[in-house]
């Protein structure tokens, strides 16, 4: 036994496996203390705010055809009456138009 523990590591093969080995390691070692960092979890895990806010403005784009304002609060902004002019596929508050047009005059019948 000794003798083949002996050939194996003076062998460059040996050396090389060996190697391979610390270097996987290593490898995962620093894998394991980077997946498992707090704020790496806070960005990519299940209750990510990276996600979370990503989520909240496609819904909101798809259902308004407009981008959420970083500033605004989306539960506030989800969550409006539809029969006034407020909302923001309407009408936007910052330049005070609405988004759609009418004739100035009344069409005819």
């Amino acid at each position: 036994m000794a003798k083949l523990q002996n050939s194996l590591l003076k062998n460059p093969y040996g050396q090389s496996a060996v190697e391979y080995i610390l270097l996987l390691a290593v490898l995962s070692s620093i894998g394991y203390a980077f997946f498992n960092n707090p704020k790496f979890k806070s960005f990519f895990g299940s209750n990510s705010t990276y996600f979370t806010s990503l989520k909240q403005g496609m819904a909101y784009s798809y259902r308004y055809g407009r981008e959420l304002k970083r500033d605004t609060d989306y539960e506030s902004a989800m969550s409006f009456e539809y029969n006034t002019n407020q909302h923001d596929t309407y009408f936007d508050a910052t330049t005070g138009k609405s988004r759609f047009f009418t004739g100035i005059e009344e069409y005819g019948r």
